[in-house]
């Protein structure tokens, strides 16, 4: 029988874990985003001229397979955001993939700035925790307590 986790009794750090996201984001999103978009370089080409080494076919290769890793990390990523709360989705999306200032996303949302901050906040909190369940990473944050 499979044993479950404890639930998590440790209170939440909404801030950092926004910090997180948006430095996730801005990093690791963004490496992908440009691996994906490498153009792809010509396998063959017929030529009478020697053969290359193999160094520029083994080139050719790890740019194909980057850009497809890439690409599938930016799919699974789509997953994830189709699995949050519709208005965390826009909140996420419009934020860090479409590069939208904070007021065009409150009118996406229709909310006014504070409570945008709020649902930001949780938005940020609930992709984190989808991603750290799904993919292994750190991005949620816990406040210390004391002991």
């Amino acid at each position: 029988m499979m044993k479950l986790d404890a639930p998590e009794t440790r209170e939440i750090d909404y801030i950092q874990t926004k910090k997180n996201v948006i430095k996730w984001f801005d990093v690791e999103y963004s490496k992908y985003q440009r691996l994906a978009s490498l153009p792809l370089l010509p396998n063959s080409t017929l030529s009478l001229a020697p053969a290359r080494s193999t160094a520029h076919a083994n080139n050719v290769e790890d740019r194909t397979v980057a850009r497809t890793n890439a690409k599938q990390v930016l799919e699974f990523i789509n997953a994830i955001l189709d699995t949050l709360d519709e208005r965390h989705k826009i909140i996420i999306k419009c934020r860090y993939i479409q590069k939208m200032t904070m007021w065009q996303v409150c009118e996406m949302i229709a909310l006014e700035r504070s409570q945008t901050t709020l649902e930001h906040r949780k938005a940020c909190y609930e992709f984190a925790r989808m991603l750290d369940m799904t993919a292994g990473t750190n991005l949620v944050a816990y406040k210390d307590t004391p002991k």
